[in-house]
């Protein structure tokens, strides 16, 4: 018999700042008691903020500063104290770059910098709340590949602004498509396919892949790698699909008591093992941490 084919590595990658920190600290808990199998953890930062990062470093976890990931020559302007630290960058590629806009850039940019075949991606924000094997994110050695049930007319879709965008920037037409999301809070990707779609944008758009994100400001880097898949390659042997969520999340601001908080943690499906609750809602790290806390003492 042959020798039975080895596990598949897995970088779980979070871009961060200094306003997201604690929730970081959480995240970072949640994995080392949760997440099974072969995986290592990309914690990427702004160099302002790495001090207060480094601690989070260790045998399963790197802390990487934003200029190692990001696209070459871009350029820190400055962080903005009031908001946390958010950042401001400039490049004479891409030009002016927000934060958010950068954190995009670094999820697809560390497909050049890392080993592991598969991608995952959880920000700040998301903690475990459920043990999770890795290895449960293939199948047959193929990779999942997260996309919405159904497809949508654009006038369906909630942000048809950052579909436009990335249909643009696959030099894709929009007129009377139908399309499926591909975003959530715990999204995965096969590491080669994210080359591949690099080495398509640089193609097109003078020899480095992050032209492409010039002056964009509405965009979704799930949205752009979802396309890519489904649109641009039709067919990829080395994916499954799935419709499935591995996230249960609170995307707006809403008024929640502490119970409220407790039972929507408490309430998950089996395929929901991480919660994620926007750092804008205003929901207390404290309080989600106590719903991790009981969840890890629970599993003893």
């Amino acid at each position: 018999m042959g020798e039975a084919a080895a596990p598949v590595r897995w970088a779980f990658v979070t871009p961060s700042y200094l306003g997201d920190l604690q929730r970081c600290e959480l995240l970072c808990r949640s994995m080392d008691v949760f997440l099974k199998g072969p995986w290592h953890h990309y914690v990427v930062v702004d160099k302002p903020h790495y001090q207060a990062f480094k601690h989070l470093a260790g045998p399963r976890r790197s802390v990487w500063l934003t200029d190692d990931v990001a696209p070459g020559g871009m350029r820190l302007l400055f962080n903005i104290p009031f908001i946390g630290g958010r950042s401001v960058w400039w490049s004479r590629d891409i030009g002016v770059s927000l934060g958010w806009h950068l954190q995009q850039m670094i999820k697809i940019g560390i497909a050049e910098k890392v080993s592991e075949e598969g991608l995952a991606y959880c920000d700040s924000d998301t903690f475990f709340l459920q043990p999770f094997d890795v290895a449960d994110l293939t199948r047959d050695g193929r990779f999942r590949f997260y996309r919405s049930k159904s497809r949508s007319t654009l006038d369906q879709i909630n942000n048809p602004k950052y579909v436009r965008a990335c249909l643009d920037i696959l030099r894709l037409d929009a007129a009377n498509g139908t399309y499926h999301g591909y975003i959530d809070n715990f999204v995965t990707w096969h590491r080669p396919t994210v080359l591949q779609m690099c080495e398509l944008l640089a193609q097109n758009y003078g020899g480095k892949w992050s032209r492409s994100l010039r002056n964009r400001i509405q965009i979704s880097e799930y949205m752009l790698y979802g396309l890519f898949v489904d649109e641009v390659q039709k067919s990829n042997p080395h994916l499954f699909h799935t419709s499935e969520c591995l996230c249960k999340t609170q995307w707006f601001k809403q008024e929640q008591t502490d119970a409220e908080v407790e039972a929507f943690c408490s309430s998950l499906l089996p395929n929901e093992v991480t919660v994620g609750v926007q750092s804008f809602a205003g929901v207390s790290v404290d309080l989600l941490a106590r719903q991790f806390e009981k969840a890890a003492k629970a599993l003893g």
